[in-house]
């Protein structure tokens, strides 16, 4: 009798569907065109730098390629470092977890006992961010934990 109920309770939710106005509809389909799409152009941003801190290589407006989109996401508790992007009043406008781009891992054969298998280095890397975002200064801040520290801050020109 009750697995009767039980079955009868997953068929009749399965069964429910949500059904939306068709004005509200339209406003999600309107809401997620952004003119134009990211992946079509961009504002890309050259950053390099090491562990202790970065710089503007070059700004451009361009088609993004793949290794500029692939660093537009946000801040996961496996990121080392993370970009934070303010606008010119100093507000926060995106957090963006780039991993930890500065430190490279090498394996060797007949080093597999050392301490040490990698290095920090110079990085060079790319973030697309959309044309209407309105960038006026970069933070680079490392994490540790669930603490996020400022290494330093460049103004965008």
């Amino acid at each position: 009798m009750v697995k009767l109920f039980y079955i009868l309770g997953i068929l009749i939710i399965s069964n429910i569907e949500a059904k939306l106005p068709p004005d509200l509809l339209s406003k999600d389909l309107n809401q997620n065109q952004i003119d134009p799409p990211i992946e079509e152009i961009a504002q890309i941003y050259s950053i390099s730098g090491t562990k202790d801190g970065i710089s503007i290589s070059e700004k451009k407006i361009s088609k993004p390629g793949f290794n500029s989109l692939k660093n537009l996401r946000l801040l996961t508790p496996r990121d080392k470092y993370a970009i934070k992007i303010l606008d010119q009043d100093k507000k926060e406008i995106i957090l963006l977890g780039i991993g930890d781009p500065f430190y490279i891992h090498a394996q060797h054969i007949d080093y597999e006992d050392s301490r040490f298998f990698g290095g920090y280095i110079n990085a060079e890397f790319e973030i697309a961010l959309p044309l209407e975002m309105d960038v006026s200064h970069i933070v680079l801040l490392s994490q540790q934990g669930k603490v996020l520290t400022k290494i330093n801050e460049i103004e965008v020109k």
